[in-house]
């Protein structure tokens, strides 16, 4: 077998550009990390304040990866950006880390966070029988499968699933912000449960919980470049893609927050059990419409999770490809169908060990927290090619310009630096980001093993 017999191809368009960007984001923490972040920050204004500002911090993040990805239009995303402006042995360490955590973990959590919502839907919930423990972990793994497999016949069956799913969880979020807006409340529609626990004093730990979730909700924003070799237009489409995508996305949680604390007032909020994360949605929705109606909300949060895990195949794994052209890693990761054109073994290796990771790591925390950690770290550095490569490189053709540079990564920058260095500093998330870096560094031997002494 040839090791590249076939091409990616250019078949996305606009779309499927703001598609994957918006769809890729919207997953399961706009359900599930409401709770948490309440129970977390001591009032509404400080809800409101995070969600906001930290996706404006992601939207600063965006129009720097547009610029990069309009100058560099070829499979690969970050990794290509961090490889021009960096060298190929950091490009190396985001791959490395970005396979063995980053993608893998992200599919993980969500296909975990899948499984906890679409399980109730066949009355099947291993929180109350023990019978059925081994089922989250089950169906998790099939999801993943499925997504390799549908992304394996091509780009365009992806982006289709994609575009549906896209289409379908922003209608159903729709639905609720408009119904939320027009029903008026009845009586006593919903009684307000004891609080067991008492608003919170602002604390560092806090913030830092509820900048976990919030990161976590807006995590995905930057995958649309790993397809810039297969969008039509990607000087134009690629831009316009992400910011319009995280337009939407904004848009779409403050709107849904606004709602969650509309319906769910906060001081109930805090009197729900700890860990008890689908009762926020499951209850605004069934105050809004009717018991029976919330009794499907499942479904929809299983869809949607299902869609935000879709980019972590679409698009993500065109990141192994490039290394693989690069010689940094098996050909065979860059091997192309030639019939389907999807990097086809690379698709299926990033899908066993997500698959891995589904066994191993069980607490849907303890994902996210890595996950979020290894994000970060090379975030900062991505962004802050722009700034190298004005100065490096500066006649290289710019189709886009990051909007508001130079104040706009500078500001993102800084805020992942500092929430970087508040992760190391607590205990509690400590370990997390310890096991982030032992990862990173299992990758320095391996790059010297392979690319300096040729073995």
């Amino acid at each position: 077998m040839q090791s590249h017999p076939g091409h990616l191809q250019r078949r996305l368009g606009l779309t499927s550009a703001i598609s994957i960007t918006a769809g890729a984001v919207i997953g399961s923490g706009i359900f599930l990390k409401p709770l948490i972040i309440a129970q977390s920050l001591p009032s509404v204004a400080w809800i409101f304040s995070l969600w906001f500002v930290l996706g404006l911090v992601c939207l600063c993040g965006a129009f720097a990866y547009a610029e990069l990805g309009a100058m560099f239009p070829e499979a690969g995303g970050q990794y290509v950006f961090l490889r021009e402006a960096w060298g190929e042995e950091v490009a190396f360490l985001f791959g490395w880390v970005f396979f063995w955590g980053i993608n893998s973990g992200t599919m993980a959590a969500l296909s975990t966070a899948f499984a906890e919502y679409l399980l109730p839907v066949f009355h099947l919930d291993p929180s109350i029988s023990q019978a059925h423990t081994l089922m989250p972990s089950i169906v998790a793994s099939v999801m993943i499968l499925l997504l390799a497999l549908v992304n394996h016949f091509g780009v365009m069956f992806g982006a289709i699933l994609q575009n549906l799913s896209t289409f379908a969880k922003l209608g159903s979020l729709g639905l609720i912000v408009i119904g939320g807006l027009l029903v008026s409340k009845h009586g006593d529609t919903h009684a307000i449960l004891s609080v067991a626990n008492p608003p919170a004093e602002l604390n560092i730990a806090g913030v830092l919980t509820a900048f976990i979730g919030i990161f976590w909700a807006y995590e995905g924003w930057y995958q649309l470049p790993f397809n810039s070799a297969e969008l039509k237009r990607p000087e134009r489409n690629l831009p316009l893609g992400l910011i319009a995508g995280m337009l939407v996305v904004i848009t779409i949680y403050t709107a849904i927050n606004a709602i969650y604390m509309y319906w769910v007032p906060f001081q109930e909020m805090r009197g729900l059990p700890i860990g008890a994360n689908q009762q926020v949605p499951y209850l605004t929705v069934a105050r809004i419409f009717s018991p029976q109606v919330a009794d499907y909300l499942t479904l929809l949060v299983a869809i949607s999770i299902l869609g935000a895990a879709n980019p972590n195949m679409l698009s993500s794994t065109r990141a192994f490809y490039a290394m693989a052209e690069d010689n940094l890693v098996p050909q065979a990761l860059n091997w192309v169908h030639p019939k389907y054109g999807t990097p086809t073994i690379a698709i299926w290796t990033q899908a066993i060990w997500a698959v891995f990771i589904v066994l191993y790591l069980e607490k849907f925390h303890d994902i996210t927290s890595f996950v979020v950690f290894d994000s970060f770290l090379f975030y900062c550095l991505t962004v802050a090619a722009v700034y190298r490569l004005r100065f490096t490189r500066p006649n290289l053709a710019r189709p886009y310009r990051c909007g508001g540079y130079p104040f706009t990564p500078a500001l993102f920058i800084i805020v992942a630096i500092g929430f970087i260095i508040t992760l190391l500093m607590n205990p509690e998330e400590r370990r997390h980001a310890l096991v982030g870096l032992v990862i990173l560094a299992a990758g320095i031997p391996y790059y010297y093993w392979r690319k300096v002494w040729k073995i």
